[in-house]
């Protein structure tokens, strides 16, 4: 089975090329606990054990990830964030680490086999597995030395592993009948619903605006006003265009990169046919060799992806020589460091981290690093900038204060006029709620009620939960949980607009077992309680293995 994955496994889709391009070409660093210099620094790293790996080894973490991410887009796990696919690899490491415990053979090629099939990224529309979709993948791995058909492999005979793990700790997932009843209400209720929407935008009231109404919204405020605690920082900047290769790849590593990546190199169009390729025998364009018209391309990619790890390995050697020296914040050692290190330390003007400084927004984004620091912790790890990567170093912590009402004056009138607006439009929606209800209550139709409030309604007929209408007004959703049959609910903020939900008839679908759907409903149920313990028993495992090398210094405020 397995010889078979590695000669079976071909091309691949662009959206899977396009994943193993940011997982292999860009550094991932873990940010767990805040122990200084995490990753690879030449030969010598902080350890950070965990389950026999070393989270502050580069290299290691970099695997942890990549074969995290691969598993999650293997299971459909597209739009996961960053921080849930960190979560999600190291639960991977966990489970595989509980099976070595527990004993749990390694699956037969058969197992792997059934495994594979029955993942989302290799079934077609009709939920079938693709043996195409699955032969497409393994062109973006031929010839990558990050992440091989091997390494591929290696993941799926791992995934299938889990996937027994997961029949042993997961339990039975018992659920009440109650609760199948309550899901079936939820999902097989037949709704037919008219909505009626009140624009904010072109609400305009009359507000009046004074200073001594001003004034004493300030003072009735002033908490919203009041400047926090800010850090006084520097930067030293390892930027990329600084660690790019003075050589050009050879023409053997440039090909071998494209070959792997060749979606990221798109051909232009052809600008007549006098450029298209020939055509073969079967009517299809014979193969072409486009390496040559995107050389310089590739090349300038290499170039980048090389500069990026040489930035990263010089920011991360930085911050572990900087933490072998024990030098103090602000200390004449710590210039000497830096002066014999040929860097330089630019001052950052202190800011609050929704107002980060105009040429450093990405600031905003290190909230929880920055608060890290202080007299005893004085520097970052190494943090992925736009242009390469940078090490923040502690100066000052300023306290906080609160400024004069004529210091934040237009601060004050732009708030005071936006919650009045608010204010009044949900007022607005109050009465409009209440005329609409007792229209409707009188016999009215609520197309016509809504008319008389200058409000065009629409109506969404005989449909579930299971197979919702696609342009139902999202918060509409919400008000099914309490709405019964001839009800308006209250008006319902989204975005820029308050909804008015009518429910003009409501069916409750047969809750007993005799319900062809009970079975499957229950079946659903069971599987999602199975998921959540086998969930919360890894998520524990994951945070009991950080915290025994958490360093301790992460507890400090």
């Amino acid at each position: 089975m397995i010889s078979w994955i590695q000669t079976t496994f071909q091309k691949h889709t662009k959206f899977f090329l396009l994943f193993l391009l940011i997982v292999i070409t860009i550094p991932f660093v873990f940010t767990i606990g805040a122990a200084p210099g995490i990753g690879q620094a030449g030969h010598k790293t902080l350890e950070q054990e965990f389950f026999g790996y070393n989270l502050g080894n580069e290299q290691q973490a970099r695997r942890i990830m990549s074969d995290g991410s691969f598993s999650a887009q293997l299971r459909g796990a597209y739009q996961a964030s960053g921080a849930q696919v960190q979560q999600y690899a190291l639960s991977r490491v966990a489970g595989l680490a509980l099976a070595d415990q527990l004993s749990l053979p390694q699956p037969t090629e058969k197992e792997v086999s059934a495994f594979i099939a029955q993942l989302p990224a290799f079934k077609n529309e009709q939920g079938n597995f693709d043996q195409q979709a699955y032969q497409r993948l393994a062109d973006s791995l031929k010839g990558n030395p990050q992440f091989s058909v091997a390494d591929a492999t290696r993941v799926l005979r791992e995934d299938a592993r889990l996937d027994a793990l997961s029949k042993v700790v997961s339990g039975p997932g018992y659920v009440l009948a109650s609760d199948v009843a309550e899901q079936l209400k939820r999902i097989e209720t037949s709704w037919t619903l008219a909505v009626a929407s009140l624009d904010y935008a072109t609400f305009e009231p009359n507000i009046a605006v004074t200073d001594e109404v001003l004034q004493k919204y300030f003072d009735d405020n002033s908490f919203r006003y009041e400047v926090p605690a800010r850090p006084r920082l520097s930067a030293v900047e390892f930027k990329n265009a600084d660690f790019t290769p003075a050589n050009a790849p050879t023409e053997e590593e440039m090909r071998t990169f494209y070959n792997a990546n060749a979606a990221r190199f798109p051909v232009p169009a052809y600008a007549d046919k006098k450029d298209a390729p020939a055509l073969s025998l079967d009517g299809q364009p014979a193969a072409t060799d486009n390496f040559p018209k995107v050389r310089a391309q590739v090349e300038a990619a290499m170039k980048e992806v090389a500069a990026r790890n040489l930035a990263s390995r010089a920011a991360n050697d930085f911050t572990v020589a900087l933490f072998e020296r024990k030098v103090a914040a602000n200390s004449a050692e710590l210039t000497q460091f830096l002066s014999a290190q040929n860097r330089s330390a630019a001052p950052i003007a202190p800011f609050t981290f929704d107002a980060p400084p105009a040429d450093r927004p990405w600031l905003a984004n290190y909230a929880e690093p920055i608060s890290r620091l202080g007299s005893e912790r004085f520097f970052s790890d190494p943090l992925p900038t736009p242009s390469g990567y940078v090490v923040l170093l502690w100066n000052e912590s300023l306290p906080s204060y609160k400024p004069m009402f004529t210091e934040v004056r237009e601060r004050v009138a732009t708030d005071y006029r936006d919650g009045e607006k608010r204010r009044r439009f949900d007022e607005q929606g109050k009465s409009i709620r209440e005329k609409l209800q007792a229209a409707v209550k009188a016999g009215q139709s609520f197309a016509d009620a809504a008319a008389a409030q200058k409000l065009t309604a629409k109506t969404y007929a005989s449909f579930t939960l299971r197979q919702p209408p696609q342009d139902l007004p999202y918060a509409a959703y919400g008000s099914l949980q309490t709405l019964e049959a001839g009800q308006v609910s209250e008006m319902l903020a989204e975005s820029d607009k308050g909804h008015f939900v009518y429910a003009a008839e409501k069916k409750l679908p047969d809750v007993s077992p005799s319900n062809p759907r009970y079975a499957e409903v229950r079946q659903q149920l069971m599987q999602y309680t199975a998921s959540a313990n086998e969930s919360a028993l890894l998520n524990s495992l994951v945070e009991s293995e950080l915290r025994k090398s958490a360093p301790a210094t992460a507890a400090q405020p």
